[in-house]
């Protein structure tokens, strides 16, 4: 899913989408490799954005490791909760929020999406260019 530094994904949720949805907070979501953390581990970068919430991207590092088959679980730096990637159609991934939630940062604070709430459970990205 991450051979090599041009690897990212991203996605970001039309007005319409999130029209229908009006429980999903997530407006927009981007995930990198990151190389610099040594294996047996995989770094990851995640940037998300979060409609009705100022103060822009919200961050978070992950520490992914293969949990057999073809997924890579991720547990997130500071005990921020976690994640589970598997690949998807077209060479896109799915991302799915573990029962830990998922947390981020920016300057403004904290944001944490829950697996059982809200419509920010799961995420289907496509390959992007990285930034």
């Amino acid at each position: 899913m991450f051979p090599g530094p041009g690897s990212c994904y991203a996605r970001s949720y039309s007005e319409d989408h999130l029209a229908k949805h009006p429980a999903q907070r997530v407006t927009r979501i981007a995930i990198s490799p990151d190389f610099s953390i040594a294996d047996p581990l995989l770094g990851v970068h995640l940037t998300l954005r979060l409609r009705g919430v100022p103060g822009g991207a919200f961050e978070a590092f992950g520490y992914c490791e293969n949990e057999g088959g073809d997924t890579l679980y991720c547990g997130m730096e500071g005990d921020a909760g976690g994640f589970a990637i598997t690949p998807a159609k077209n060479g896109a991934i799915l991302i799915k929020v573990s029962s830990l939630g998922m947390s981020f940062e920016n300057e403004t604070g904290f944001a944490t999406l829950e697996r059982n709430s809200g419509d920010d459970r799961s995420f289907l990205l496509q390959p992007v260019a990285c930034r």
